[in-house]
């Protein structure tokens, strides 16, 4: 006969610990405002070669103010890939860089990161 008599029942509640922390580590991405209110400092028209743009951003809140926020064309529009959509978000960051004019920017992606951004709002 085992001597494992005490750690009867252990089993279940180990089971039980194991898979709250898989369901707890298991946080599903989701979308929202990755920055509002900001000023964007800079723009480049691609980061590491890739198809995306990149602006710098100054002040206001969210998880990327004051950081780097990628565009890439991948998850633009729908289905991605929609140079329209990309092409005019990043006017709009051109046109905010060069009139100082303050903007919100949206991932519809995962609002947990900067480099997933798709949606820019300019405004006064």
């Amino acid at each position: 006969m085992n001597d494992l008599g005490h750690l009867k029942g252990g089993g279940v509640r180990i089971k039980l610990l194991i898979a709250g922390a898989l369901v707890s580590m298991n946080v599903m991405a989701s979308p929202g405002y990755i920055a509002k209110n900001v000023k964007i400092v800079s723009v480049a028209n691609t980061g590491a070669n890739a198809m995306t743009f990149t602006v710098r951003t100054a002040n206001g809140t969210g998880i990327c103010s004051g950081e780097s926020i990628t565009f890439p064309l991948s998850i633009a529009g729908n289905a991605g890939n929609n140079e329209g959509i990309h092409n005019r978000a990043y006017s709009a960051a051109l046109m905010a860089l060069a009139s100082e004019k303050k903007v919100s920017i949206y991932s519809y992606e995962d609002s947990s990161i900067c480099s997933k951004a798709a949606y820019i709002e300019v405004f006064k």
